[in-house]
């Protein structure tokens, strides 16, 4: 399917200011031409046989039109319009992201701008839609992007909605939320997609405009969309529906873009799954407990499943379990009564008591010994409680939200867990990713950090490299968010002012040990040591070749070899030394090769026979 531009539009945009601006190219001033199709045509694959259709390693499908129409007619009649929205914006989203990661290495020597690209052109590769670029400014270091354009021909549009449904809306959703993933991801920082007219609405053409979203004043009208919604059907009145009441404002929803959020940040669809969960057991009394690696931010869904119940007025009291002594906790939790041990001077109130009417968060709960473990079934069963050297019970209306990084099945096994006390807090367990499992939360969680502590060091940073977010979304992250948000702000201390963040910066303490420590972004996706201009070309190229090689049963590794002496030596005009100079190879090494092949070991038979023939007329001249 063709991509259109419009030659006219754009011709006098002003490339963004800056030291480190993105090539010219990039703005594409005289034309706003896609590059060819054909390159990422080529990585689309199909096997009728096997059920398959891949676009490079990710398996695809094709889908009815009128089936997804018919799904969003159903979703609408039963969720209403609101919640139907968010479902088919998220679902584009993540879509986006996806293609985003592959766009990446789908052109890795292209400009910025036929980088960019591979988002609109697979736009139109899959049928979605046909995109005409109005204007187009972008600075991938800066972190600057505006963008306006048509979707023409829209599949979303083909669906006959009655005009009521949608009045003055949009509805280009999944297309719209494609546009943010994909944007977000390649830039490493939320960019937001709002179509602004749409053929549905009334509109002549389907209009949208892509930029950050500090740039819009009005984000969280489309970020809203980006949060799940509790999943309550709406309700039927005169045969019409009434739109699904949205939740209370999130932390992460109202400031998902602001440098002083506090809550968790991610838009993947396993940060997504999370906030569902959160969402259908916010409003209850039931106990949650949270698992986890340490670090993937456990502290701050708790928060969150806190600001969405009934009890986000009351008091959210935090204890890591691990930080206190176990001599203490006991009367860390419950209280203590004056003279219940040397030196209780004074009564004193437990964490319990504070968190009264709230919420208590108790991290690490693997670490309780014995006693408090007891105790604190007590609680959980009776809503009572004792402080210490008091008999005198004491009731408490507290929501328990518990978390641990162990393997409290194991720790049972081991008898350092009690059973019983597992089994109250095993209520609504919620199992947070590591990060290297919702990849897709990095390029929002980049851009909250840098401006983070751009805003707490004063720094102004103008964005980050693209070389910097390849390395950053190829790391593994053992640390999860809290050794991303370590990695972030150390860079940001070394990053010089006005500048764009650089991969250096990041893996600094590395690279003090020598320049072997610097990390490169390698041919599987994989952290790799930096390698010399020359060696690196030469190592991608040889991956390269590795990965076709594998992906071609048919082919063997002898015969391979063959194929490149043989090549070699063609391109060295016949000249075996020169050959074997090409090939990191002595002479006489080469020369013990090429017998092998004379010898009719290899296909390559009649070749080599010419080969030898032009050595030893060589030899005699010498």
């Amino acid at each position: 399917m063709p991509i259109r531009t419009r030659s006219t539009a754009s011709r006098s945009a002003k490339p963004a200011t800056g030291k480190r601006s993105a090539p010219s190219d990039s703005l594409r001033p005289s034309g706003l031409q896609f590059p060819n199709i054909r390159d990422i045509a080529s990585h689309l694959h199909f096997s009728p046989d096997r059920g398959r259709i891949w676009l490079d390693d990710r398996r695809m499908v094709l889908l009815h039109a009128e089936a997804f129409h018919a799904l969003r007619k159903e979703l609408v009649a039963l969720v209403g319009v609101e919640a139907a929205r968010g479902l088919i914006t998220r679902m584009g989203y993540v879509a986006g992201c996806r293609d985003a990661e592959f766009a990446k290495h789908a052109r890795p020597k292209a400009s910025s701008f036929d980088a960019f690209s591979v988002g609109p052109q697979l736009h139109a590769l899959k049928g979605m839609a046909e995109i005409e670029l109005i204007q187009f400014r972008m600075d991938v270091g800066a972190g600057s992007l505006y963008s306006e354009f048509l979707f023409k021909d829209s599949f979303e549009d083909d669906a006959q909605f009655p005009t009521a449904a949608f009045g003055e809306r949009s509805a280009c959703w999944m297309l719209a939320g494609y546009a943010s993933g994909y944007a977000s991801t390649f830039m490493g920082k939320r960019i937001l997609v709002r179509e602004v007219e749409c053929r549905a609405s009334g509109h002549a053409q389907c209009r949208a405009i892509a930029k950050p979203v500090e740039d819009w004043a009005d984000p969280q009208l489309d970020l809203s969309y980006l949060q799940p919604l509790p999943a309550e059907p709406a309700l039927r009145s005169s045969g019409r529906t009434r739109r699904t009441p949205r939740p209370p404002p999130s932390i992460a929803a109202a400031t998902l873009a602001s440098a002083d959020a506090q809550g968790p940040v991610g838009g993947s669809t396993a940060f997504s799954t999370i906030l569902h969960q959160i969402n259908r057991v916010a409003a209850t009394r039931a106990t949650v407990l949270l698992l986890g690696e340490s670090g993937v931010g456990k502290s701050l869904f708790a928060r969150e499943v806190h600001d969405r119940s009934p009890r986000r007025a009351k008091a959210f009291v935090a204890v890591n379990c691990a930080a206190i002594p176990e001599e203490l906790i006991e009367s860390e939790l419950f209280g203590v009564e004056r003279g219940a041990y040397t030196g209780a001077s004074v009564s004193r109130a437990g964490r319990f008591e504070m968190a009264d009417g709230g919420t208590l968060f108790l991290d690490e709960i693997a670490t309780l010994s014995p006693t408090a473990q007891g105790k604190l079934l007590r609680v959980l069963q009776s809503g009572e409680f004792e402080r210490l050297g008091s008999t005198t019970p004491r009731k408490v209306d507290v929501r328990v939200i518990a978390a641990t990084n162990a393997d409290l099945q194991d720790a049972i096994r081991r008898q350092r867990f009690r059973e019983d006390l597992y089994f109250r807090l095993h209520v609504f367990p919620i199992v947070i990713p590591p990060l290297r499992e919702r990849r897709d939360d990095i390029p929002l969680l980049v851009g909250h950090y840098l401006a983070k502590f751009s805003k707490l060091h004063e720094r102004h940073l103008s964005g980050i490299t693209p070389a910097a977010l390849a390395a950053l979304l190829a790391h593994d992250w053992p640390g999860n968010v809290r050794e991303l948000e370590n990695v972030l702000e150390r860079a940001v201390i070394l990053a010089d002012e006005g500048q764009a963040l650089e991969r250096s910066q990041l893996f600094a303490a590395r690279a003090s040990r020598g320049s072997r420590d610097l990390m490169e972004l390698g041919g599987d996706g994989e952290l790799v040591p930096t390698l010399s201009d020359d060696d690196s070309r030469e190592q991608r190229l040889v991956d390269d070749f590795a990965a076709r090689l594998i992906d071609n049963p048919a082919v063997s590794l002898p015969a391979a070899q063959d194929r490149v002496i043989l090549a070699a030596w063609k391109k060295t005009g016949r000249n075996v030394s020169a050959a074997a100079k090409l090939l990191g190879l002595s002479r006489a090494q080469l020369d013990y090769r090429l017998k092998k092949l004379q010898q009719g070991t290899t296909p390559a038979k009649a070749p080599v026979a010419k080969i030898k023939r032009k050595t030893t007329t060589r030899r005699t001249k010498q």
